[in-house]
């Protein structure tokens, strides 16, 4: 179950542009992304947003939006009273002029009493960002809350004034975004949500690298490492294109087969550079969404993609291997790489099912094969050595006994994970709570 929602904007604030989208755009598909359904800005210049917001998205088609407009000034509880919909008790009111982390909305819709939420952990980097925001003795009052109609009826204060005064006097609970779970799952890594008011000119380029800082996730082998600043660097750029993470998707695919047309005709030079190029293409599309809230259910369908082709770059090398008489046994290989990737995948997915998250992220050993085991990454760092030394052949054998020793290697952590754990954990269990996207 979801909370009607009020959004609280105004113009100009509302509509700064943050890498690439306006801030009341960025939390309309944010809400979107929590299955919301239906809101109510509540604005002092309608006229003005709805023209930004009559520009068609596909990324909120699914949120409903009504504008109710009201006289300047700060935003009073009368005020909200007065656009409060029929029949509703509680509502999940929102200011429009900030950035907030996508699990803080769904945070404080998921209560069933009265919050505002606030910080009382402040990061280093947040810190300018937050100057302006309201002090209570719980912390930074961050502005999102859920809040009861019998409270709201009667009172002759502005929104903030009220809050803070339902946190003095109990009637309200504080919800401290620093006593939340800080890891998340989908990131694979501790990432402290992160909320801020529409930045100033002067605080602009933090906020963007807060945005941008935030869409990098962790747990990453060493070719990804270095991937990792070149993506964002290229993201920062992207981002304030028209460029959506899909035709990225589609750029990545296309190069990604031309490589296996490469492979498979000799062209190893040209099709092991390509290859290269692919690991940075591939991590722009997922960054590119979460930069800008624009996932898609195509976009899920990109790691079957990414499957296909990495299956067809080792097939396509034992073709051209074999045939030109470099590696008499190829296909062998290629099989021997085929199974211990599938009696990897098995391991993998046993754990995740488990625990909800990777078997890299078991313990510090973990992360140090997920640094330097089989994967793609590693597997074409490996070849481009092997065509710079001028023996390819060599490293097809390599890549395919380096993956068996990665799957022999987590089948056993794979089973005393399972084995050790289930007397601690009886069902279905993560090491920590948390949700990102």
């Amino acid at each position: 179950m979801h909370h009607e929602c009020i959004i609280i904007a105004d113009a100009p604030a509302a509509l700064v542009e943050l890498c690439g989208i306006s801030v009341i755009e960025r939390l309309l598909r944010t809400l979107q992304r929590c299955q919301l359904t239906r809101a109510i800005i509540l604005t002092s210049t309608p006229k003005i947003l709805e023209k930004h917001l009559s520009i068609p998205s596909p990324f909120r088609t699914g949120l409903s939006v009504n504008l109710r407009g009201r006289p300047a000034g700060p935003v009073t509880l009368k005020q909200i009273v007065d656009v409060w919909p029929n029949g509703v008790s509680e509502l999940l009111v929102l200011p429009g002029d900030a950035i907030f982390d996508n699990r803080l909305p769904r945070l404080v819709d998921g209560q069933n009493s009265s919050v505002a939420l606030v910080d009382s952990g402040v990061s280093q980097l947040l810190q300018p960002l937050v100057a302006s925001a309201p002090s209570t003795n719980w912390g930074k009052l961050c502005g999102p809350a859920l809040i009861q109609r019998d409270w709201a009826v009667g009172q002759d204060l502005t929104l903030m004034e009220g809050l803070g005064k339902g946190l003095d006097e109990k009637t309200i609970a504080p919800l401290d975004i620093a006593a939340q779970d800080s890891y998340s799952t989908t990131m694979r890594r501790e990432l402290p949500a992160y909320w801020f008011p529409a930045p100033s000119i002067t605080h602009k380029q933090r906020a963007e690298r807060v945005i941008l800082d935030s869409a990098q996730k962790g747990t990453l082998d060493f070719p990804a490492l270095i991937h990792g600043p070149i993506e964002t660097f290229i993201v920062a750029r992207l981002c304030k294109t028209s460029i959506t993470p899909n035709q990225l998707t589609i750029l990545g695919n296309i190069a990604a087969w031309t490589a296996t047309i490469l492979f498979a005709t000799g062209q190893l030079v040209w099709g092991t550079a390509l290859a290269l190029i692919v690991g940075v293409l591939d991590g722009l599309d997922g960054k590119q969404a979460r930069v800008k809230v624009e996932s898609s259910k195509a976009g899920k369908l990109e790691h079957w993609f990414d499957t296909l082709f990495e299956i067809s770059w080792w097939t396509a090398l034992a073709y051209h291997l074999q045939r030109t008489g470099q590696l008499a046994g190829a296909y062998n290989y290629l099989l021997l790489l085929l199974f211990a990737e599938a009696l990897d995948l098995i391991a993998k997915g046993s754990i995740l099912f488990r625990y909800g998250r990777l078997i890299d992220e078991l313990g510090p050993f973990d992360r140090f094969i997920r640094l330097i085991g089989g994967r793609r990454n590693i597997y074409v760092w490996i070849l481009a050595v092997g065509v710079l030394l001028g023996n390819p052949a060599k490293a097809f054998v390599v890549i395919a006994w380096w993956e068996s020793i990665t799957a022999a290697i987590h089948l056993p952590r794979a089973a005393w994970a399972l084995w050790v754990k289930r007397y601690q954990f009886p069902g279905k269990e993560t090491f920590k709570s948390g949700s990102g996207d």
